[in-house]
């Protein structure tokens, strides 16, 4: 061994607005993930999440419409994780809903019924999420725990 080090991740992802991208996802994840010595279940929840986010975006937010921007954002603190997830959709506050497709709006309630448990799993895997309106689109963060439980 030369004594070379791993090159440290880039702190942001930036995809655009096509399911194939979401695959980028897992390699960034995992770097990150490794050089904060994330447990195999905090990984699990931190890929579940951000996928199940990203492919809303992708489907219901932007219509599936290609090459419209989504970033992902990673910083730590002490103990957690933290993505942001930012688009450039209509306002949607995932966390305004219960979990499922009661109560939501057009055009995302016609589009969730066989399945509409993806803001469910999230609060379910994630440490915690925290909504923001943007000005021309939406933040969600999501936090994962580290280290000790």
């Amino acid at each position: 061994m030369s004594g070379e080090t791993a090159a440290k991740p880039e702190p942001r992802l930036t995809l655009q607005s096509r399911l194939e991208d979401i695959a980028l996802l897992w390699p960034w994840v995992e770097s990150i993930a490794e050089e904060h010595a994330a447990q195999a279940a905090t990984r699990y929840a931190i890929h579940l999440c951000l996928e199940e986010a990203l492919s809303n975006i992708v489907r219901h937010g932007y219509g599936g419409q290609p090459g419209r921007p989504i970033t992902v954002q990673f910083s730590s603190a002490p103990g957690e994780l933290v993505f942001t997830v930012e688009d450039q959709t209509p306002p949607f506050d995932p966390l305004a809903f219960p979990g499922d497709a009661a109560g939501l709006p057009a055009p995302f309630a016609d589009q969730i019924p066989l399945g509409g448990h993806g803001i469910g799993l999230m609060r379910r895997f994630a440490g915690s999420l925290s909504y923001t309106l943007l000005p021309h689109g939406n933040r969600l963060a999501l936090r994962f725990r580290i280290g000790r439980t």
